[in-house]
């Protein structure tokens, strides 16, 4: 389930196993909707966190239909 507000479903760029906050948008998520993902990538850094969404700092990206979406954006229902 979507926790936060409106969430960006990014599709990563040229070949990237994983997404980037400044990937490329597919389309939104909004809070409340349900989504069925059981499969994780790991955003690896030389240092800190991959991305600060939802109020949370991350690496795990979940993967949904049409692209990636953080994981601190999703909870389980």
């Amino acid at each position: 389930m979507v926790t936060g507000k409106k969430v960006a479903v990014r599709r990563p760029a040229d070949n990237a196993p994983v997404a980037s906050p400044d990937s490329p948008v597919v389309r939104y998520l909004y809070r409340g909707d349900v989504v069925t993902s059981c499969v994780e990538a790991i955003a690896r850094t030389q240092s800190g966190p991959a991305y600060r969404k939802c109020g949370r700092d991350g690496h795990v990206w979940r993967i949904v239909r049409g692209g990636q979406v953080p994981a601190t954006c999703l909870k389980r229902a």
